[in-house]
């Protein structure tokens, strides 16, 4: 719970009842955070002392990236395979997005091995994402990833703390976003050849290419930006709706849940997705004349 009472009043994050956390809530926050010191806004975190997961949040690197120093009172291991620690995303988006294959799919960079697909789904996913937070927010962005061992899922997030879809999209003064709402904004963004970077190239295809694969591997798909949310589960179109309670997100959130099964047959999911868009030229037949 985060509590605040006027612009020069420290911002408390109270962590005495949280029990349990996801990338998402661990990445948003980070980014949050970033933001508020970033705006000289002093942020106070309480309770840690009583949480009951602050070894876990420690393991994460989530109060590292948020300036805050504690103890450990245990042994780090390589999380190979069932988490990565929060990692701050900049002009090297390829090296987060390898560094998250390797994690997850091991061996997945050799295009024979079982984990192929999976790997090249992190990495595409992971710097699609990456590369628009570069791109467009004018912010710092942060990703954050952990697999369940039950079911095989791979839950991912990336946050930022930048200026959000809506107003990258008025920033360059795109017709239809003047009276625009912010979940419109999340629905334009996922239409194909749609953009908010000026200049040549300009393929606006990364967030449509991605939410069309992962429907059809069945997974999940949030995008979060200013009041708006939009999601996705299971193949569904994207629904748009507000943030309850007039909750509002600076920047832009994306968190995607994946099975290591459905991502096998990642590339042609992408290929398909492709021509599906109008991304690809139709083969052309080949035909042979005998006499």
């Amino acid at each position: 719970m985060a509590k605040a009472r006027g612009a020069d009043t420290p911002i408390e994050i109270d962590f005495k009842q949280l029990r349990h956390v996801t990338p998402v809530f661990l990445a948003a926050l980070t980014a949050t955070v970033h933001h508020w010191e970033k705006t000289g806004r002093p942020v106070v975190f309480s309770g840690l002392e009583h949480c009951q997961i602050t070894s876990y949040l420690q393991r994460m690197d989530f109060l590292k990236r948020c300036g805050i120093d504690l103890p450990e009172n245990f042994a780090r291991h390589k999380p190979q395979g069932r988490f990565l620690p929060i990692t701050e995303v900049d002009v090297r988006v390829e090296d987060p997005a390898r560094e998250i294959a390797e994690c997850f799919a091991p061996g997945g960079d050799d295009y024979e091995h079982p984990n192929a697909g999976f790997y090249d789904f992190l990495v595409y996913a992971v710097t699609e994402i990456g590369n628009n937070i570069r791109q467009h927010s004018s912010g710092t962005g942060f990703t954050a990833v952990q697999a369940s061992p039950t079911d095989g899922m791979v839950r991912l997030a990336l946050a930022d703390n930048g200026v959000g879809i809506l107003r990258s999209f008025q920033r360059i003064e795109a017709p239809w976003s003047k009276n625009a709402t912010d979940a419109e904004a999340i629905l334009k963004a996922m239409e194909p050849r749609v953009s908010c970077k000026m200049g040549v190239p300009n393929e606006g295809v990364g967030l449509t290419i991605l939410s069309s694969v992962i429907g059809k591997m069945k997974g999940w798909l949030m995008v979060a930006s200013g009041t708006g949310l939009v999601t996705s589960s299971g193949g569904s179109a994207p629904a748009p709706r507000n943030f309850p309670n007039e909750g509002y997100y600076q920047g832009t959130l994306v968190a995607l849940t994946i099975g290591r099964t459905a991502a096998a047959s990642f590339s042609e999911h992408l290929k398909t997705t492709k021509f599906d868009k109008g991304l690809l030229p139709m083969a052309k037949p080949r035909a042979t004349f005998e006499s």
